[in-house]
């Protein structure tokens, strides 16, 4: 592991917040206070607002004027989830980076718990942890052995065996570290902090504040995009997934041994079986529009059963 430091403040002036924000004019102000209300002064605070187009970016500047700490900025066009998180971090100038998110309520101690971990394991490069739900006591958490944990034992144990990711896009980051991968890869579309946090866990140690800290609402709106709504399925969603794992796993597996090599084998296998159980709840779901659009879920790891399963449905269908 390589050893990274970025200097103790324990006033949070080692710290840069960049909340993302589009279209939730409805929860944006109380976010924001939660964030303004953490128990270290002296953070920077980045409002980065991706062209919002219901009175958001205008929420934003109305606070903005009320509060120094606050520094909007908008990126050119819409740039989606990975793009507006790249602009938002390109803009900052600390070296721990918070990254948060529009519609989620903070406790106070967020910024000190997450600084906290990376100032005491510098072979860290994030820190993240378990969350609430907002108006419920469910408390989505995992058995991890510490608040510093083996970035291979996550990717083994959690992040490559599970199509699901206990790490949100919340985390605090250094940014040296965010440097050194390029941020988030676009091409991922929502799901680029899966990615992110793969590619880190694989060369780096992965910090854990093991406490409900934050809680999650997500009342999306209802002409919020659909690929960004909670509870949305889709094919594409699920093609981003299988990319993110099978890049990944090339990435960090020894595919020239033997071992290696079957478990590449393995994965497609796995990766076939999730679409093809997929394809097999359209049809007895008796969801036509599933199997119409299951060409949008096709990648080069799909092994030829899983293929012809697709290609015959899609026929049948279409009679």
């Amino acid at each position: 592991m390589t050893n990274l430091t970025a200097g103790d403040a324990g006033d949070g002036s080692n710290i840069s917040v960049c909340l993302l924000t589009y279209n939730h004019v409805h929860l944006i102000r109380s976010t924001v206070a939660s964030i303004l209300e953490q128990n270290l002064p002296r953070f920077e605070l980045i409002i980065s607002d991706d062209c919002s187009t219901d009175g958001t970016w205008e929420c934003i500047l109305e606070m903005a004027a009320r509060d120094a700490r606050i520094r909007p900025l908008q990126p050119p066009t819409n740039q989606g989830m990975p793009g507006n998180a790249n602009f938002a971090v390109a803009h900052s100038s600390r070296p721990y980076i918070a990254l948060l998110h529009h519609d989620d309520i903070y406790r106070q101690d967020l910024l000190d718990l997450w600084s906290g971990v990376l100032d005491r394991h510098p072979g860290a490069a994030f820190v993240f942890n378990p969350y609430g739900v907002h108006g419920s006591k469910d408390f989505q958490r995992e058995p991890l052995p510490g608040e510093c944990i083996d970035g291979h034992w996550l990717l083994d144990n959690y992040l490559l065996p599970r199509w699901g990711c206990l790490i949100r896009g919340t985390a605090m980051i250094r940014r040296d570290i965010w440097n050194q991968v390029g941020g988030m890869r676009l091409q991922y579309g929502l799901l680029s902090d899966v990615d992110l946090w793969m590619r880190l866990a694989a060369r780096w140690q992965v910090g854990y504040v093991d406490e409900r800290i934050m809680e999650l609402r997500q009342e999306r709106p209802e002409d919020y995009p659909d690929a960004y709504k909670a509870t949305r399925w889709s094919w594409p969603r699920k093609r981003f997934l299988y990319e993110i794992h099978a890049q990944n796993r090339l990435d960090y597996w020894n595919l020239g041994s033997p071992v290696g090599r079957l478990k590449w084998w393995g994965f497609r296998v796995k990766l076939s079986l999730e679409t093809a159980k997929w394809l097999s709840y359209a049809v007895v779901r008796k969801r036509p529009e599933m199997i119409s659009e299951s060409d949008k879920s096709a990648t080069p790891y799909d092994l030829w059963p899983v293929r012809l399963y697709r290609s015959l449905l899609r026929a049948l269908y279409r009679r």
